[in-house]
């Protein structure tokens, strides 16, 4: 599994206090981790600074935590006021809308199609959100995207497998029929 896969990020070592290093530091001061903790003020202040779109040292954004954590207020405050660009990708191309779909936010994915989030981009294995909200059994997500985009049914990672190919054994008929290509 890469360094940057959605459960095994290895940009940010866990640490403790009197161990952290200057990068470390620079993260729990920065807008980052006031997007994940659902800090509206910080965040608020960070834009106003001009930095709603700094990058940590893999170049996920604040949008990036916001979406996976599930901050819908901090994802709208970073597109409304600190006009985020909702197609930034990381060093892994992962984009917030793959990281709101694995951890099936669906409100978030929403927001980021309304803000015309690019449904087909594919990150560094090739996988669409489809792809990462199949793997994690999210099944409104999957059926939101696959409204919105249905051609993204038939997109191939780079382990040429569809989404389809990824719904955990246990999933329902109505999920295997809605991403079946």
């Amino acid at each position: 599994m890469d360094q940057h896969s959605a459960d095994n990020c290895k940009c940010h070592k866990q640490s403790l206090p009197a161990q952290q290093t200057l990068s470390d530091m620079d993260f729990d001061r920065g807008i980052w981790n006031a997007a994940i903790y659902n800090e509206v003020d910080r965040v608020k202040e960070f834009i106003k600074k001009g930095q709603s779109m700094a990058r940590d040292d893999c170049d996920y954004t604040a949008l990036h935590y916001a979406a996976r954590n599930g901050n819908e207020k901090i994802c709208k405050l970073l597109i409304e006021e600190g006009k985020a660009d909702v197609n930034a990708v990381t060093k892994a191309g992962a984009t917030a809308l793959h990281r709101a779909a694995m951890m099936g936010h669906l409100d978030i994915v929403k927001l980021l199609a309304d803000n015309k989030a690019n449904l087909l981009l594919q990150d560094e294995c090739g996988q669409s959100a489809l792809h990462r909200a199949a793997l994690r059994g999210h099944l409104e997500v999957c059926r939101y995207l696959l409204q919105k985009e249905p051609a993204l049914k038939l997109v191939k990672d780079k382990k040429d497998k569809f989404a389809f190919e990824y719904i955990m054994e246990n999933a329902n008929d109505d999920f295997k029929l809605l991403l079946k290509p």
